[in-house]
């Protein structure tokens, strides 16, 4: 992930660049980036690292192979309901405080989608919506905790009274199309 970002944020200012052939209006820019907002990436970089060390660290365990067997039953008995299990369990964690990262990079590591009997694209977008939504309806999600606190409401009101039912409908159209890709 960090060397995606890392690839990305060099990558698309350079065909701007090259496309554009406006490399002076480029130029403040990138000094402003590189002398103000990397410096401010350490808290980012910790946690996506501390999150890969956390899924990793947790593979092959009796938890995590316990939990594996589990979604592993449940996807050969129906998609639907593997789906919904894997969508509790990540927001289950998320509500206890765990970053989402740290929960769907777990359960990322522990499942194989050839066991479970779809293809890793869907078991990929799966993960992504769950952690999606569960940013959104987390009580400890930065976005919520910054909404609440103008609110002046709790996160739990906002996660879930202001984004529960529109994360809803979206969970089911994402599952739909997930199913869909099989």
């Amino acid at each position: 992930m960090i060397v995606i970002v890392c690839l990305v944020s060099i990558i698309i200012p350079l065909i701007y660049g090259l496309q554009s052939k406006r490399w002076k209006e480029l130029i403040p820019p990138l000094v402003d980036f590189r002398d103000r907002t990397v410096l401010m990436l350490n808290n980012e970089i910790m946690l996506f690292m501390s999150a890969g060390m956390l899924a990793f660290a947790l593979k092959g365990t009796t938890a995590a192979n316990g939990v594996s067997h589990f979604l592993t039953n449940l996807a050969h008995q129906s998609f639907l309901l593997f789906a919904l299990a894997v969508m509790v369990i990540v927001l289950g964690i998320t509500y206890i405080g765990v970053h989402q990262i740290a929960a769907v990079g777990a359960l990322a590591m522990q499942l194989n989608a050839a066991e479970i009997g779809i293809s890793n694209i869907s078991l990929a977008l799966l993960l992504l919506l769950t952690w999606s939504i569960s940013t959104a309806l987390s009580p400890f999600s930065g976005l919520n905790l910054m909404v609440s606190r103008f609110n002046g409401i709790s996160g739990f009101q906002t996660g879930l009274r202001f984004n529960g039912l529109h994360f809803t409908i979206i969970a089911v159209i994402g599952i739909g199309i997930i199913s869909l890709l099989g």
